[in-house]
């Protein structure tokens, strides 16, 4: 169905089954099962590591942090110190649940989600969390959140972009690995990208892991996660061997 089909479709507010079911394929936002679960569950990661770097400014965050927001009665609308730590993040997680669980049932239902949630997806709530969890939270301890500091919590969300976009990457995608031992056979790619999603998706939650829980990210730490990153190189191989 073409963009104009679906133009004409809403102008005229009348849709068959079928056209609403392939509108659904199309817009709604359909994955596997596999990868339906996968980026709930690194979602869910990414919403609560703040609690991280939470925990670790405790002492230094007072226990009734100024929101700078005005109630109806005038008075600074403030937050105890818990509600930063754990209310914020787990309210963000609630809402990612809400997202995921609402996307997973209108591709069941094969319907079209609301234009709201299509446009938030699956990963439009942690990348909001994230570095507002951050900015938020080093806010209240007094420290200066500087944009530099920001630059580790950026790139895992890319890690963690790209790892989904590897864990099911069909054939004819732009941005794929093109390793000669994968070309040929669709059992190795598909294992290949599969093994490539899993390892960046947790290279892109070990390091904000390892910068909110660390005041500084030993120089040891880029090991781990630069084998995960490279893990693909290898894998190209293994699968090779048993297909």
């Amino acid at each position: 169905m073409s963009g104009m089909e679906l133009k004409n479709i809403r102008k005229t507010n009348t849709m068959t089954r079928e056209q609403e079911r392939a509108v659904s394929r199309r817009f709604g936002r359909h994955v596997s099962r596999e990868k339906a679960l996968c980026t709930l569950l690194a979602t869910t990661f990414v919403c609560l590591l703040p609690i991280l770097l939470g925990r670790r400014l405790w002492e230094q965050i007072p226990p009734v942090v100024q929101t700078g927001l005005i109630s109806a009665e005038g008075k600074d609308d403030s937050m105890p110190r818990a509600v930063l730590v754990y209310g914020v993040p787990g309210l963000f997680c609630l809402m990612n649940l809400i997202c995921h669980a609402q996307l997973w049932l209108h591709q069941k239902a094969e319907r079209l989600p609301p234009a709201s949630i299509r446009l938030i997806g699956r990963w439009g709530i942690p990348v909001l969390s994230l570095p507002l969890c951050r900015f938020w939270m080093l806010r209240a301890a007094g420290e200066t959140a500087v944009l530099q500091g920001f630059v580790p919590s950026l790139f895992a969300l890319f890690l963690l972009l790209l790892g989904a976009h590897f864990f099911d990457c069909p054939r004819g995608a732009r941005l794929a690995f093109r390793f000669r031992n994968i070309l040929y056979s669709d059992k190795a790619w598909r294992a290949v990208h599969r093994a490539a999603g899993i390892s960046w998706m947790l290279a892109g939650l070990l390091l904000p892991a390892l910068e909110f829980s660390l005041s500084r990210i030993p120089s040891l730490s880029a090991v781990p996660i630069l084998l995960l990153l490279l893990l693909p190189l290898p894998a190209s191989f293994v699968f090779r061997e048993k297909t």
